[in-house]
Parts: structure tokens; C-alpha cells; sequence
């Protein structure tokens, strides 16, 4: 990509126009949610941005040159969200003794700031747009890093909301046109009724459950296998009911919204309460049945669970060492402290998360403010060793609360 074909791009620093930018098939974008060992935030020796192989093979086809050893890729690349300068990246495939992985490295490189290597910025969504030739490999790449809750809402809207241990890759028009038409070939098995009636993401979860999928494993898994299980089940239902849509086309622009935005809205529904439904549904499979759900606490508040229920916690009279309070965001960077003073009665507070580690900093802040942090045990080697033995398991949670009652 040369200068001139550079500056008609506009470079607006606004995201939505940023994003307006990106909206072709010319651009190859992969989404995901920094990690603390992409930031390194862990104290690792990381060498650069995790990436699947799929997605960098797709956008470098020379890393996966047979034969090559450590095949590598210089590019340019820029990130707008931060205003930083260009500067030259090398793309990599470790492809030597036990190493089978794909990186892009350099980001720190002649820089003095970059915020994928920003400690702080642990659990930001991160948009990597390729700019790609119909044949060889990418030739620029453009990257914005959200700086707030607004900016991921944004993205988001277009997307859907995104875990932190998954990731969207697709073209500009596809991220720009809200559907996604690379949805999976194979469909996951799913209930005959749902061909005709599209399900409620409880209804999606119920099945889970009732089906007993994964009971036999502990909690921390049976909620990592079962998230991963419902998300391939609504992308297989919304396949079935889309995708005739999408071949049939459109008469005019008007319509493609109206369905662009109704696949929106009810990813957008999915996705608002499936963590809660999850870990409800697995605190009664553990016998952990008592506890409440949006109890209406002080200042009109309504917090996720609160155990051993909402009668407890306005009951005067009840121990307030025996009440406990949880509440549930898939990532805390800018979201954690949304759960303070949620339930004045309780002093401290659990949050559960399944964000791939935060910085030491973060992780203070929460602790200054009583906050203790529960994730899936196999997540916990995410965060930094110096904190993680202060980090609650779920399974360690359930039993602990199971034992105040």
C-alpha cells in the first residue's frame, strides 16, 4: 500500500468512522481481548501478540512456506488509536523444536509507548485490520486499541459481545455489514422445534443443562465446555435461520439493515445475561441452591447473586458474616468497580470474571477496595504468579459458600 492509497483513508480518530474505514473485503480484521501475556502483564518473556495460526496464515500465506525454518514477514503497520507513528513489524511462524506458533512482534521496537505492551490495558478489545491483496500477503496494518467501555460498545454492536478467550476474524464488509457469512459449514446438532422457532439464549442453556452436557466434569470446566457449547449452538440455529436470507439478497439497502440489526439485537440478547444463567445453573448441580438473583438492594441496586438469598440479606437479625455477595463480568478492566457498594451490608465482595489476567496494578486496586476475584481455575495461569494464589477458583467459591450454611 503506498502513501497516496494511505491517505485516502482518512485516518479519522473517531472509532465508528475508523471502523467506516476498514469496511471492505480489502481488509482482512481479527478481534480479541488483550491477554496479560500479550501485554505482559504475566512476567513472561512474551515476544509478541498472540494470534491463531489460522488467522496470520491466512493474512502472511508465505509463514507457511514448507520447508522454512522460523518463516518471517516485515511489514508496516500503525496504530491509529494512539496517534503513534508507523513503524515496521515482523510477522513469525516458530516452527523449531517444541515451538508451533505464529506471532507479530516488534510493537515496543523503536517506540516509547505502544499499548500492546501496556501492562494497564489487560482485557481491552483490540481490532486488527490487515489490509490484504486478493493474493500474497498483507501489505499494511492498521490497529486501534478501545480505551473505554463506549468504544467497546461500539465494536461490540457490530459483533457481538466477545469473550476473552475467543476472538472474530473476518473481512471489513463482514465486520461492517454485522453478518457474519463465513458461519460455520458443519451445524452443530440442535432441537428439531428450533429450525422453526429461534430459542432464547436461556432456553439455548436449559438444554444444556437438562441434557446434562459435561456434568460429569468439575465446575471450572463444566462452565468453560458448556459457554463454548451454546455459543456453537446459537451460531448453528442463526445459520439455519440466516443464511436463506443471505442467499435469497436484497431488494434495497433498507432491508439488509432491518436484518443486519435484528442478527444484532439477538446476539446482542444471547450474550447480556450467559454468564448469570451459566454459573445458576451449576451452583445447583453443586447443591449450592440457596441465593438469590437481582436482589433490590440500597439505592435501587441489583446485584448478580447474594447468598443465601435476598430475605437473608434484608433480614436485620442474619449474621452478615454468613451473607456473601457475587457479581459477574466476563472482563473487569473498567468494569469492576461497577459492583461496589452494590450490597452496603457486605463488606467484601467476590467478582467472577473470565478475563485472561490483570495487571498487578489492577489487581491492587480491587484488593484495596475488599474485592476478591473468583475465575476458572485453568484461567488462573493467566495472571501474574505473584497474585494468583488470592485468586478464587469457581469450585473453591462454591464449596467455601456451600460451608457458611
Amino acid at each position: 500500500m503506498g502513501d497516496a492509497d494511505k491517505l485516502t483513508l482518512g485516518y479519522s480518530l473517531d472509532i465508528s468512522g475508523w471502523i467506516g474505514d476498514i469496511g471492505s473485503k480489502d481488509w482482512r480484521v481479527f478481534i480479541k481481548r488483550l491477554s496479560a501475556n500479550d501485554t505482559g502483564a504475566t512476567g513472561g518473556h512474551q515476544v509478541g501478540v498472540y494470534m491463531p495460526k489460522v488467522v496470520l496464515g491466512a493474512v502472511f500465506p508465505q509463514l507457511t512456506s514448507i520447508g522454512a525454518v522460523n518463516p518471517d514477514v516485515l511489514f508496516t503497520a500503525i496504530v491509529d488509536s494512539h496517534e503513534l507513528p508507523e513503524q515496521q513489524l515482523r510477522a513469525i511462524y516458530y516452527n523449531q523444536g517444541t515451538r508451533d506458533e505464529k506471532r507479530i512482534t516488534r510493537w515496543a521496537t523503536g517506540m516509547d509507548y505502544t499499548p500492546l505492551q501496556d501492562k494497564e490495558m489487560t482485557g481491552s478489545l483490540a481490532i486488527f485490520a490487515f489490509h490484504k491483496p486478493d493474493t500474497g500477503n498483507a501489505d499494511f496494518l492498521r490497529v486501534w486499541v478501545c480505551a473505554d467501555l463506549a468504544e467497546e460498545e461500539i465494536v461490540e454492536a457490530h459483533i457481538g459481545e466477545l469473550d476473552p478467550s475467543d476472538y472474530w476474524f473476518g473481512s471489513g464488509l463482514e465486520l461492517t455489514g454485522v453478518i457474519q457469512y463465513s458461519l460455520q459449514s458443519s451445524l452443530t446438532a440442535f432441537p428439531e422445534i428450533w429450525k422453526t422457532q429461534f430459542p432464547s439464549g436461556s432456553e439455548i442453556i436449559a438444554h444444556l443443562f437438562t441434557q446434562g452436557f459435561y456434568s460429569d466434569l468439575t465446575a471450572d470446566k463444566r462452565l468453560i465446555k458448556r459457554r463454548d457449547h451454546e455459543y456453537k449452538l446459537f451460531m448453528s440455529v442463526e445459520s439455519w435461520h440466516t443464511m436463506p436470507l443471505i442467499k435469497a439478497g436484497f431488494e434495497n439497502v433498507n432491508d439488509f439493515i432491518n436484518v443486519a440489526n435484528s442478527i444484532a439485537n439477538r446476539r446482542k440478547s444471547r450474550s447480556g445475561k450467559s454468564l448469570e444463567l451459566h454459573l445458576e445453573y451449576i451452583f445447583k448441580e453443586e447443591g449450592l441452591n440457596d441465593f438469590g438473583t437481582q436482589c433490590k438492594t440500597e439505592g435501587n441496586k441489583r446485584p448478580d447473586f447474594i447468598f443465601p438469598g435476598c430475605a437473608a440479606y434484608h433480614d436485620m437479625s442474619y449474621p452478615t458474616e454468613k451473607l456473601r455477595v457475587l457479581g459477574v463480568k466476563t472482563t473487569v478492566k473498567d468494569r469492576w468497580r461497577q459492583i461496589l457498594n452494590e450490597a452496603r451490608r457486605i463488606e467484601k465482595p467476590f467478582l467472577f470474571t473470565l478475563q485472561n489476567g490483570v495487571s498487578v496494578n489492577q489487581f491492587q486496586e480491587m484488593k484495596d477496595e475488599n474485592v476478591t476475584l473468583v475465575v476458572p481455575a485453568e484461567i488462573k495461569k493467566a495472571f501474574p504468579a505473584a497474585i494468583r494464589d488470592e485468586i478464587y477458583s469457581l469450585d473453591q467459591f462454591i464449596n467455601e459458600t456451600k460451608s457458611l450454611y
